[in-house]
């Protein structure tokens, strides 16, 4: 895996499923706290061994949210205390065969492990203090569960999937995310924002893309429902083209095209019925 330091003791590694990012944040001493660890086995002992060689230990595990491909990787780090929002257990248990499901389709070979219960369950504004202070946000609307992890010293954001380059409803709900969106549009005056996939964002770019964020979101609803005014079934709805959004086609990646169609999906059934 490679890694990007992005501030001093902050280091974010990406994984080759889907470019999901984790985040290594030392504490103090030698104490670190990993966010989002990588779900496959080779890629967690290249971040251990990393970790290592700094003198640190990995003792934390911080989880986003509650999907496979950020939350599996804690069967890596057994020794580790894991961290998450406080609805985690509940939500993960009512979809849990779901996820599986879809890990078992897109990646045959893998061995899906399971997953056990956080150590710590956390509330909207949980604060942890070392020589580094983590502050924990709840941001619903991607899953019920959704967590941001701020480092308010540095203005770093670890936003998890609530910020990507196309949102992506999820298995949450539409007007929340948007409702997260711009409440932190209105208040992000920090550095970076490291999204759950992707690259690292900074200054200018992380604001403007929460611009873009929202401004999709506010669109996606009335274009579906155009598509329904005018007859059109889900064949026609999913065709909706991101240009309808200000976004170029040639912008986004497979990943964000998959995301695109299956929010439409979404909005379309939520606005149909069927």
């Amino acid at each position: 895996m490679g890694f990007e330091v992005i501030a001093e003791g902050v280091w974010v590694f990406r994984s080759r499923f889907a470019d999901m990012l984790s985040t290594l944040v030392q504490l103090d001493g030698g104490r670190a706290a990993l966010v989002d660890p990588p779900m496959f086995a080779d890629e967690a002992e290249g971040l251990k061994r990393f970790a290592r060689e700094r003198e640190l230990s990995v003792d934390f595990l911080v989880l986003t949210h509650a999907h496979g491909d950020h939350i599996y990787g804690v069967a890596h780090f057994p020794d580790a205390l894991v961290l998450a929002q406080s609805r985690f257990w509940e939500y993960w248990r009512e979809i849990e065969a779901t996820d599986r499901g879809f890990f078992s389709r897109f990646l045959p070979d893998y061995r899906i492990p399971e997953v056990r219960c956080p150590h710590l369950l956390l509330a909207h504004g949980s604060r942890m203090r070392f020589q580094r202070e983590l502050v924990f946000t709840h941001v619903p609307g991607h899953s019920p569960d959704g967590l941001m992890i701020e480092l308010p010293t540095e203005g770093i954001w670890i936003a998890g999937d609530t910020v990507l380059r196309i949102p992506f409803i999820s298995s949450g709900e539409r007007t929340e995310l948007l409702m997260t969106l711009r409440a932190l549009g209105e208040r992000f005056r920090g550095k970076a924002i490291v999204p759950g996939h992707g690259r690292v964002l900074r200054g200018e770019e992380a604001r403007r893309l929460l611009a873009e964020n929202i401004h999709y979101l506010e669109r996606l609803g009335p274009e579906v429902e155009r598509a329904v005014r005018d007859g059109g079934g889900l064949e026609e709805a999913v065709a909706i083209p991101l240009t309808r959004f200000g976004i170029p086609e040639e912008a986004v990646g497979g990943l964000a095209a998959w995301i695109h169609r299956e929010n439409l999906k979404k909005v379309y059934e939520e606005l149909s019925g069927r």
